[in-house]
């Protein structure tokens, strides 16, 4: 299948995608205030994340931007798919542009905003960041909003000798659920378990380390983004591995890339934080699934 060849535009600049959305706003009465979010560099990707904070959220229900910000391409509605993420009837209308441009517009109220921009969402959303500038407010009814520097990707945990315990004993009931599967040839479910249960533990014995080797918080970015970099040639070539191929020679030799470097990181963060790290476990466990092999 080839793409067709679609000729390039010019692609708005920032000014002009500013610009336009507050001359959108300022005509809606309904909107009462745009902040402007995620404002880190998307390096040679324009993208713009926008809070319409509005007094009645149902009139922003239907794809009321249509015909707002130029030739658009896609319409995801987030608030759809994933309800828990958007609460207090929020609305998410995420858009692609014929130039390259994507708009995503959360539409909310003046206390649901609030509590997100102070941190209080249950359901912390990833997707959205946490740096923000107010661009409108037509009734002066928001505090000065104007944060500017990422803090939801720091990270900066030392792990409770039973919360390190609790990780490593769930780390090895998933790796010997992935090693089941496996097994029995069902690659959809070892693939799930090796890239979402298996790797979730691994991140976070990464994330423990990085910040206990450094001694202070650091910047994960968003999704674990900057682990490259943080992980250093040698250590991120062993991470690379634990990424397989959909064949089962392949999941396997991941889920030896996978033990070894738990091993490494598990046994670092052990000694930073003062715990003995339960090797007997591991090796009982190693000893098991290479029985079941």
């Amino acid at each position: 299948m080839k793409f067709m060849q679609i000729p390039k535009e010019r692609m708005r600049t920032e000014k002009e995608i500013i610009e336009n959305v507050l001359a959108v706003a300022g005509e809606d009465e309904a909107v009462r205030a745009v902040i402007r979010t995620n404002l880190l560099p998307k390096r040679e990707y324009d993208y713009y994340n926008f809070y319409f904070v509005v007094k009645d959220t149902q009139k922003f229900e239907g794809d009321v931007f249509a015909r707002c910000f130029g030739e658009r391409i896609l319409l995801y509605r987030g608030d759809k798919n994933y309800p828990e993420m958007f609460p207090n009837d929020t609305k998410a209308h995420l858009m692609v542009f014929s130039d390259g441009v994507t708009i995503a517009i959360n539409v909310v109220d003046r206390d649901t905003f609030l509590a997100r921009y102070n941190g209080e969402p249950d359901h912390e959303n990833v997707w959205i960041g946490d740096t923000y500038l107010k661009l409108l407010d037509k009734d002066g009814a928001l505090p000065v909003i104007e944060r500017l520097d990422e803090k939801q990707t720091w990270f900066a945990e030392k792990p409770s000798e039973e919360g390190f315990i609790s990780a490593c004993n769930e780390f090895w009931w998933v790796m010997k659920t992935l090693a089941e599967y496996t097994l029995r040839k069902e690659l959809p479910s070892a693939m799930f378990y090796l890239n979402v249960a298996v790797r979730d533990l691994l991140n976070r014995m990464i994330r423990w380390d990085l910040f206990l080797r450094a001694g202070q918080p650091v910047d994960m970015g968003i999704l674990d983004s900057n682990m490259e970099k943080l992980l250093g040639e040698e250590r991120f070539s062993l991470y690379k591995r634990t990424y397989p191929t959909a064949d089962y020679a392949s999941i396997w030799t991941a889920f030896d890339a996978v033990a070894e470097l738990w091993n490494l990181l598990g046994n670092e963060v052990a000694a930073n934080c003062g715990y003995t790290y339960p090797k007997d476990t591991e090796i009982n466990m190693l000893r098991l699934i290479q029985s079941m092999k």
